[in-house]
């Protein structure tokens, strides 16, 4: 599953380990990739929330028990990649898919993953595995993604205090029936990152790679990044295959995973998955032994 040339540098390793992401040239292989471009207009389908508005259509919980998945993850040289980038035992959490319409999505501002990572402590390590299904050409019809270095500006104080504080303060604007809206919601999420001046610094250190179909990025969860628009060009639709990852030794956030549930029972809607409420019920609980991954040991990348 995993393209036969591919190796790491120990120089590549390294930069990880300092950024926060690296830009896996040929990770998967022509046949993974066309599995996937195959199959993953089954799954992907309308944003079910405003917040998710941004994309044409997207999914999580993806290829749950799929058998070429399991294979991805089973496969010797993708483990030993993981196990050399992180420096950790990883464990594979889910699978998500975003998709972009030419011209008219325009994704996610600057953000963190604070939904896929909803139900992790802050100080746990998480992992992303982003790979577009078409080329991705920053100069351009673009519709990648850009990606803020960590050792410019470190997206872990959001996770530690700015995303709690958002539902916090949502919970209290409701328990004083001040009546928020879904815009004042979406405003104090992303706002800290997008006001214009921390825009400004988060454009200037920006990355935004060029991505061929096989290519894949990897970053941690405290690498602030934003969705590119798809402009003019030949692409009219662009999806991107996303894995989700977590440190072994983390362990369940009840009181993250709860909040999550705060804008979804005052606004009124699903939401796009309920992993965070399944994967485990107890504060402290290993997620390595939820009870959701029974009979699943493919998802341990240990080495």
């Amino acid at each position: 599953m995993i393209n036969k040339k591919f190796s790491l540098t120990k120089e590549q390793i390294s930069d990880f380990k300092e950024k926060g992401f690296l830009l896996l040239k040929s990770f998967y292989s022509p046949e993974f990739v066309s599995y996937i471009k195959s199959t993953i207009g089954q799954y992907i389908d309308k944003p079910t929330d405003k917040y998710q508005t941004g994309f044409s259509r997207l999914a999580f919980d993806m290829y749950d028990g799929d058998e070429v998945v399991i294979g991805l993850l089973k496969d010797p040289t993708f483990k030993k990649a993981m196990k050399d980038l992180t420096g950790r035992n990883m464990f594979y959490a889910q699978a998500l898919s975003f998709e972009l319409e030419k011209l008219k999505n325009k994704g996610f501002p600057w953000h963190i993953g604070t939904q896929s990572f909803g139900y992790h402590h802050a100080e746990d390590f998480g992992c992303t595995i982003w790979a577009p299904l078409v080329n991705i050409n920053p100069k351009g019809q673009r519709g990648g993604m850009a990606y803020v270095p960590k050792n410019r500006v470190n997206g872990d104080y959001l996770y530690s205090h700015i995303d709690p504080s958002v539902f916090s303060m949502l919970q209290q604007k409701i328990d004083a029936n001040e009546n928020p809206t879904t815009e004042d919601f979406v405003q104090w999420r992303d706002g800290p990152l997008n006001d214009n001046a921390q825009m400004a610094i988060l454009n200037h250190f920006g990355v935004e790679d060029e991505f061929e179909v096989g290519d894949a990025l990897i970053f941690d969860k405290y690498v602030i990044h934003r969705s590119i628009m798809l402009g003019e060009g030949e692409v009219d639709i662009r999806a991107a295959f996303v894995m989700r990852f977590f440190c072994s030794e983390s362990t369940y956030d009840a009181k993250r995973a709860s909040d999550l549930e705060i804008p979804r029972n005052y606004f009124k809607y699903a939401g796009p998955t309920k992993f965070h409420l399944e994967v485990a019920k107890n504060e402290g609980e290993r997620l390595v032994d939820s009870a959701l991954f029974a009979g699943q040991e493919y998802r341990d990348l240990s080495i």
